[in-house]
């Protein structure tokens, strides 16, 4: 940073026109950041959910048009730690470099807030650093040049919500690269299936070898099962992924005495520990399910 007059004007200078921008630019880097978080592929099992599509856009525009006034207190915030000690520390020793030191000193404090969080030190100084360099550099730059703080807020405004376009752009150009570690269901021999499944609330589902199977206190999710409880013999069958009806590949289970009950199971996990979900209502807004193999049982159903 190049030496900057410190004369009446800037003496006298306001609170905002002090560090022109920085609250703005704060803010914009946030909400390019929240569309990442929004828009990158999750690495992990979504258990069948949309995850995308037109509903998911909506949602972000309606979340980032409400988070738009926090970004900016959260932004006023960060100058008021960040941006503006640092360039009063420059306008008063005159060197520039004493910006940077404030502004990589403040981090590596704040830093160890995160740190004591559990997050690891070293990447939340070079996030928490990172972030500081741009509204530090605009607001600098707009007092070399003498750029009116509205011209740099409007400035701003207009690349913003630019920079989120081609944070979506590449995020979805990348994801149809394939760029992305996505999660794979796998897709197990029907050996596999074979054993005891536990969930939550002593939910168990035992399947044999011969194709018989027993449930013990597994809630009825059929139309109308109102949360009543299954316990009952039955038989199942392997069933191979399904695109068409967007089903992965699993288990149907057919309990004659239980009406209610939703016979298909879908497979989750990993192939070597491979789980067993289903979904209680609406796959976005329902009850999720999740059984776990917990031991085998014997080669016959012992009833049949």
């Amino acid at each position: 940073m190049a030496r900057t007059a410190c004369g009446p004007e800037e003496e006298q200078a306001s609170w905002w026109s002090s560090a022109p921008g920085a609250e703005a630019v704060f803010a914009g880097e946030m909400l390019v950041a929240l569309t990442f978080l929004v828009a990158l592929p999750g690495s992990g099992d979504s258990y069948g959910q949309s995850g995308g599509g037109a509903g998911v856009l909506f949602g972000f525009a309606i979340a980032a048009g409400v988070s738009v006034p926090v970004l900016l207190g959260l932004g006023f915030l960060h100058a008021v730690v960040f941006t503006r000690p640092a360039l009063a520390l420059a306008r008063r020793t005159g060197r520039g470099a004493a910006a940077a030191a404030w502004l990589l000193s403040a981090s590596a404090a704040s830093a160890l807030v995160a740190w004591c969080a559990g997050a690891p030190y070293g990447s939340a100084l070079a996030w928490i650093a990172g972030t500081g360099v741009p509204p530090l550099l605009v607001a600098h730059l707009a007092l070399r040049t003498g750029t009116r703080p509205g011209a740099v807020v409007a400035r701003t405004s207009v690349a913003t919500p630019v920079l989120v376009l081609v944070a979506l752009a590449t995020v979805s150009g990348m994801s149809d690269a394939g760029a992305f570690d996505t999660y794979e269901p796998p897709s197990p021999e029907r050996a596999a299936y074979v054993g005891e499944w536990r969930g939550e609330g002593n939910e168990v589902i035992r399947l044999y070898e011969d194709g018989g199977a027993a449930v013990e206190r597994v809630k009825a999710s059929g139309f109308g099962g109102n949360g009543a409880s299954c316990t009952g013999s039955g038989t199942w069958t392997a069933r191979a992924e399904e695109q068409r009806y967007g089903l992965r590949a699993g288990v149907d289970i057919e309990v004659r005495s239980c009406p209610r009950w939703g016979k298909t199971w879908e497979v989750s996990g990993t192939a070597a520990r491979p789980d067993l979900f289903q979904w209680i209502g609406d796959r976005d807004t329902g009850d999720l399910r999740i059984l776990r193999r917990t031991g085998s049982v014997e080669t016959t159903h012992p009833h049949g």
